[in-house]
C-alpha cells in the first residue's frame, strides 16, 4: 500500500511538472529525482506517462524543430538543442524529419546584421561566424552570403 500511494504522488508530481513545461523522458525523470522522488517511482511514473500518451520523446522532438526553423535556426544548431534536452539519437533523427530549411530567415538574419550595406571580409566574416552558430554548414553560409552580395551588385547596377 505504501509503495502504491508513493508512486501515485510521484505520477502527480510528473503531471506537475509537464503541466508546466514540456520534458524529455530523461530530463522529466532527471527533474523527479531532483524533487525528491525514489528512482524506481521516478522510473515507474515516467514509464506510465508514456504509456498513456502523454510523454513521446519523438513528439516533443519535433515541436523543438519546428519552433527551432521559425526561429531561423540550422540542422546543427537544432541537432545539439535537443541533446541539449536529454533527448535521444533515434529520437532525435525522428524530430529532424521535421527540420525545414526556409532560406528567408537566412536572408533576414543577413540583412539584419548589414542593412543593405556592401560588406568588408571583417564583417562578412562576423555574419558567417554568426550563422556557423546558428547551425548552418559552410556550404549555406557561403551561398547565402553570395545571394546576399550578388543581390546588392542588381541594386546598384542601372
Amino acid at each position: 500500500m505504501m509503495e502504491t500511494d508513493s508512486r501515485e504522488k510521484t505520477l502527480r508530481m510528473a503531471a506537475n511538472v509537464l503541466e508546466y513545461r514540456h520534458r524529455s523522458s530523461r530530463a522529466l525523470y532527471q527533474r523527479l529525482l531532483e524533487k525528491g522522488a525514489e528512482e524506481q517511482d521516478a522510473a515507474y511514473a515516467v514509464a506510465r506517462l508514456q504509456q498513456l500518451g502523454f510523454l513521446n520523446d519523438g513528439e516533443y522532438g519535433k515541436l523543438l524543430v519546428r519552433d527551432l526553423c521559425r526561429r531561423g535556426y540550422g540542422p546543427g544548431r537544432i541537432r545539439q538543442y535537443l541533446k541539449e534536452k536529454q533527448l535521444d539519437g533515434p529520437d532525435i533523427d525522428i524530430a529532424m524529419e521535421d527540420y525545414v530549411f526556409l532560406p528567408e530567415k537566412l536572408q533576414a538574419y543577413i540583412d539584419s546584421k548589414l542593412r543593405g550595406q556592401t560588406p568588408d571580409r571583417k564583417a562578412l566574416k562576423r555574419v558567417a561566424d554568426g550563422l556557423f552558430r546558428r547551425g548552418f554548414s559552410w556550404g549555406t553560409v557561403q551561398s547565402a552570403l553570395r545571394d546576399y552580395t550578388d543581390s546588392l551588385e542588381l541594386e546598384e547596377t542601372p
